[in-house]
């Protein structure tokens, strides 16, 4: 099956719902959000629109949201889905050396210096999710989290 991807994006220099449904619309949408980085105003997202929702708003039950410093070449994800009890995050081991990536850059919460991870692994991640149907990527290592 041919999964669709829905990513949100909201910087102050570009806001944008992006569709892709092949390899290369994935990546033109992942260029589009690294280019505008050091502008995002809100974590970017990612969900399948093929998996469930749930509840009157229809919430994905699923999805991705990173951070990422294009300067570095690194970004951090967090990833909810239904075959783990909770949210969890990627974990670099060593941690690499990064600036401070937010979970939540709208109440200014960190990811541990451990999440960061290269822009390639991101890219390979995002591909793994989208390839999946939303789960979570086996292509990076992961750690839980204490919130999405």
């Amino acid at each position: 099956m041919s999964y669709t991807l829905e990513f949100g994006l909201q910087a102050t220099t570009d806001r944008a719902t992006i569709t892709a449904r092949t390899t290369g619309e994935v990546d033109e949408a992942l260029d589009r959000i690294i280019a505008a980085a050091p502008t995002f105003s809100h974590n970017p997202t990612v969900f399948v629109l093929e998996r469930p929702t749930f509840g009157p708003a229809e919430f994905p039950d699923h999805g991705l949201k990173f951070d990422i410093n294009r300067d570095h070449g690194v970004a951090a994800l967090a990833y909810v889905g239904p075959q783990f009890d909770g949210p969890s995050m990627t974990l670099s081991d060593p941690p690499l050396e990064a600036p401070v990536l937010y979970k939540d850059i709208d109440s200014a919460t960190p990811f541990p210096a451990s999440a960061a991870i290269t822009l390639d692994q991101l890219r390979a991640a995002v591909h793994e999710f989208h390839e999946l149907g939303g789960l979570r990527p086996t292509c990076v290592a992961w750690q839980p989290a204490d919130g999405w």
